[in-house]
């Protein structure tokens, strides 16, 4: 079928032919860093028991396939036929990808109760209540997708090693119009994952999905233990926060295992008026920055709060060191001429047990944590497909949700072990559009299935280099014959 010249000086024509080329050329590497950094077979043989499924293979492939369409960009189910009409992919992948039903089904079989029983509408009534918050216990299929998180993390740690781990821990609202899906704080409906970022490696440590209607703040200190314990290796460990992690029993567990933290303070009567009694002359200029100068707009300060200790029970107890609390105020240069100077301050608050760091310094350290894990954040639900939840069932959306977070840190695997270090800062958008839509032309040639990829793409010898560092990396599980033709 041939179609009329459009605005620009060409004709499309359609053909039913099998194709010879695929517009993806580059994205198999993202199914060669999974297979690498998994190393095994075992966890898919494990999650093939978890969700009843009677071969590992087709559980790999499902997995696979959605690994495919988040790192493709795509945002829904559907999106799978997109990938499964380009043919020549799939020769290069050596299976089509699943279909749209048979992921839904895959996806499905995570709506689990902790002891592997599909749940039923009944179920989720008592679940899932508005009014009452509470955490669901994770089933056999998403704890082991979890465990398959680790070596991802591992893979990164042994490429790119650091001795320090710095986690920030937030949750973040996903919103849904799903007919199950409740309110969060912000008055829209939706589900509130609590989620752990390792700075130093800007990957996702934990995620735990949750209905809209829990806090950030509930189960604490379970969340911040199996965070730490997701950690590959061994080193000086930090935790930033918001005021949801300003919790006593969280707060010693974190002291007691030598884990230095920021977090703010709720903004309490008792401390708000002990805020409020420091004494001019001990406020001192705030910069967020080292490198910034004073704000043109607001005036920063922050100073010591001394002799602050709430009501705590650790605070009682003999020889316990009471934490340190630091103070910020913030006002407009711009005054209300109604209201006196004093009254126009805000007035916030962090919390530590880092007691021989310099101030300004915890506190521009704590700051940064806007730049970390807000912005994975931001990257899961923007530019993976975290923000578009697949249907209305709490496990399927659970399983999702962790899948991007899964594709999330295999980027960054790939990005330390297999390309330049000029490409380490690109985020999956810019990773789509230079690298994992490229044309190519499938030849065979003997029984090898050739790859043609042209010069004049800058990206090409990427490419190359990438594969040649990933095949240096594959176990021998991985490595089989040719591809057919």
């Amino acid at each position: 079928m041939t179609i009329a010249a459009g605005i620009l000086p060409f004709k499309l024509v359609l053909v039913d032919s099998r194709p010879d080329v695929t517009a993806h050329a580059g994205l198999p590497l993202v199914l060669e860093a999974l297979r690498v950094a998994v190393g095994t077979k075992s966890p898919y043989r494990k999650l093939a028991r978890a969700l009843g499924y009677d071969s590992y293979k087709a559980v790999r492939r499902h997995l696979e396939s959605l690994v495919l369409l988040i790192a493709s960009g795509g945002e829904c189910l559907d999106d799978l036929n997109t990938l499964r009409g380009d043919e020549g992919l799939g020769r290069l992948l050596g299976f089509v990808p699943s279909s749209p039903t048979q992921a839904k089904d895959f996806l499905y079989r995570f709506h689990q109760a902790e002891d592997g029983r599909a749940l039923t509408n009944d179920d989720d009534d008592q679940l899932s209540v508005a009014g009452k918050a509470q955490i669901r216990q994770e089933g056999p299929g998403l704890r082991t997708l979890s465990d398959l998180m680790a070596p991802v993390l591992k893979a990164v740690q042994e490429h790119r090693t650091t001795p320090r781990v710095t986690l920030d821990v937030d949750a973040t609202i996903i919103e849904a119009e799903k007919e199950r899906a409740l309110k969060t704080y912000e008055g829209e409906r939706g589900y509130q994952p609590q989620m752990a970022w390792w700075a130093e490696q800007e990957v996702w440590v934990l995620d735990e999905f949750r209905d809209g209607n829990v806090p950030a703040a509930m189960g604490i200190v379970g969340f911040l233990k199996r965070s730490f314990a997701k950690v590959p290796g061994h080193g000086a460990r930090f935790l930033r926060g918001d005021s949801a992690l300003y919790d006593e029993a969280g707060l010693t567990w974190l002291d007691e295992h030598d884990i230095g933290f920021v977090v703010s303070a709720d903004m309490s009567e008792s401390l708000r008026a002990r805020v409020k009694a420091i004494p001019p002359q001990e406020w001192q200029p705030y910069r967020a920055h080292a490198s910034e100068t004073l704000s043109a707009t607001e005036e920063r300060e922050w100073a010591e709060v001394v002799d602050f200790i709430p009501g705590w029970a650790r605070n009682v107890k003999k020889g316990t060191t009471p934490f340190r609390y630091i103070a910020i105020r913030v006002r407009p240069r711009q005054r209300d001429l109604l209201l006196p100077d004093e009254e126009q301050w805000r007035h916030f608050a962090v919390v530590t047990n880092r007691h021989q760091v310099p101030g300004e310094q915890l506190l521009r350290w704590h700051r940064q944590k806007q730049g970390t894990v807000e912005q994975g954040h931001r990257v899961m639900k923007d530019e993976l497909a975290g923000g578009t939840l697949p249907c209305g069932r709490f496990g399927a959306n659970a399983a999702w949700w962790r899948l991007n977070a899964l594709v999330h840190n295999l980027l960054q695997f790939l990005k330390v072990a297999a390309l330049p270090q000029n490409m380490t800062a690109y985020r999956p958008k810019a990773l789509r559009f230079r690298l994992f839509h490229l044309a190519g032309r499938l030849v065979s040639h003997g029984r090898a299935l050739l790859l043609k990829v042209s010069l004049c793409l800058p990206i090409a010898t990427v490419l190359a280099s990438a594969r040649r560092a990933l095949l240096a990396l594959a176990t021998p599980s991985w490595l089989g014959p040719p591809a057919p033709a």
